[in-house]
């Protein structure tokens, strides 16, 4: 089955409390530059991107619990969505 690129939405437009309560546990540096992908009720990770420094994206996968899957930084927000895309293509196999 061919993986679909997630939607990205900022943690402002997150639809559930749920949704928003998960990621901000995950959040280290700004809800203004959060965004989340794939965090729907029936999935069991999700991605996230923040901007850590003015030259720094963070991207992680976390479980619906909190538990940061794994992690890392690129230097742009495309580059740290693409990679966290990935990442978590890999978590959902």
């Amino acid at each position: 089955m061919p993986f679909l690129t997630p939607p990205w939405l900022s943690f402002v437009n997150l639809t559930s409390k749920g949704e928003a309560a998960s990621a901000s546990v995950c959040c280290h540096f700004s809800f203004a530059t959060l965004e989340v992908a794939c965090c729907d009720p029936g999935k069991a990770s999700f991605a996230l991107t923040e901007r850590k420094l003015a030259d720094r994206w963070r991207w992680a996968v976390c479980s619906t619990e909190g538990l940061i899957l794994c992690t890392g930084c690129e230097p742009t927000q495309m580059d740290a969505k693409r990679v966290a895309e990935e990442a978590l293509r890999l978590e959902e196999v």
